[in-house]
């Protein structure tokens, strides 16, 4: 069977990973990494993956034997629903695998310790650094759940009226987002009001909104099994306050200018330093409370970030979040986001249609 070309770079890679750690085989339990190299979902612990240099094994539950041998037929699949990472350390030794890796970090204790004992190295997280640059393929599926979450953006806002509730927004938008394809939300939709806006992560509640008060939305979703995140704040009704004006306008200029400075060879560090200047600069600084950005792509939250203590180097492909905000405690809150991909001409931003 030819594979695809994707799976085939992603495959080639690891191998290549293996040949420079003198690894004969290489385990991969985590269910995120695992939809990366297949794009077959697993919920955690379900599977476990063995590449080596003749092929890949993959002991599943039972009731997965058939659906994954059928969507993966490169891949030799069986069945335990005891304990897979046992049942995979038997079949390491009976293929006579002498050094064979696993990625310590993404190891449930009682698993790492087993593997651990029966001789398993443990290695760097190789896929997490994969998973840092999207190809094409993903690239065009980021794009089209972005696309999916701006509509909602697009969709919802003029029918938010003064007495909804938070929720009640919150559910029309996941509604919007379920009939045109989402799998899900990228995290718990945020929707906040009024002093709710205050706070960067809201839990999205019963309040209702009332004339002439803060909105901000924070939202995404999983499209395709990849997902999507954006922020957008505004003033409900004609009475702005001057000052909501000013911070909304220093906002927007810390995002353009952290999305400016995103370039190739460029620090997360220097992202965050940029956006974060603006804000400082318009002495709002202390009112910045959180990290500048994020990587986004099968997960809500990868690498590389860009944050105060990110040396990474952004590479072309990377995909990141710019969300600088500005809080007012017990008043409101503004933030702005957009998600970026990092291009040979500097970052374009993807959440649009």
């Amino acid at each position: 069977m030819k594979l695809d070309q994707y799976i085939q770079a992603k495959l080639k890679a690891a191998r290549q990973y293996m040949r420079a750690q003198k690894l004969d085989g290489l385990l991969v339990t985590n269910n995120i990494d695992q939809l990366y190299l297949t794009g077959f979902f697993f919920y955690a612990d379900e599977a476990v993956f063995l590449i080596h240099a003749k092929g890949i094994e993959a002991v599943t539950r039972n009731l997965y034997v058939e659906s994954f041998a059928k969507y993966a037929p490169y891949i030799h699949v069986f069945g335990n629903d005891e304990n897979r990472v046992a049942a995979m350390i038997a079949c390491v030794k009976k293929l006579g695998l002498k050094r064979v890796g696993f990625d310590a970090a993404k190891e449930m204790y009682p698993s790492g310790a087993l593997l651990r004992k029966n001789g398993f190295v443990e290695t760097g997280s190789i896929f997490s650094k994969l998973r840092e640059s999207k190809n094409a393929q993903e690239l065009k599926q980021m794009r089209a759940s972005n696309r999916l979450a701006y509509m909602t953006y697009e969709y919802i806002r003029p029918r938010i009226k003064t007495g909804m509730q938070e929720c009640e927004v919150a559910a029309e938008m996941e509604r919007f987002m379920r009939i045109h394809g989402a799998k899900t939300t990228s995290f718990f939709t945020i929707v906040a009001f009024g002093e709710n806006t205050a706070n960067p992560h809201h839990e999205t509640g019963t309040r209702k909104l009332k004339d002439n008060e803060a909105i901000l939305l924070d939202f995404g979703c999983v499209y395709n099994n990849y997902c999507s995140d954006m922020t957008r704040s505004w003033w409900h009704g004609k009475k702005e306050p001057a000052e909501y004006t000013k911070i909304w306008k220093i906002v927007d200029t810390a995002r353009k200018t952290g999305i400016k400075t995103a370039k190739i060879g460029v620090t997360g560090q220097a992202v965050d330093a940029a956006a974060r200047g603006v804000i400082a600069k318009a002495g709002y600084g202390e009112y910045f409370t959180h990290r500048t950005g994020h990587g986004v792509g099968l997960d809500i939250h990868e690498e590389p970030c860009n944050d105060p203590t990110c040396t990474h180097k952004l590479e072309e492909g990377n995909i990141t979040s710019v969300e600088p905000g500005i809080y007012l405690p017990d008043k409101y809150g503004v933030r702005l986001e957009d998600l970026i991909v990092v291009t040979q001409t500097g970052a374009k931003i993807i959440t649009k249609k």
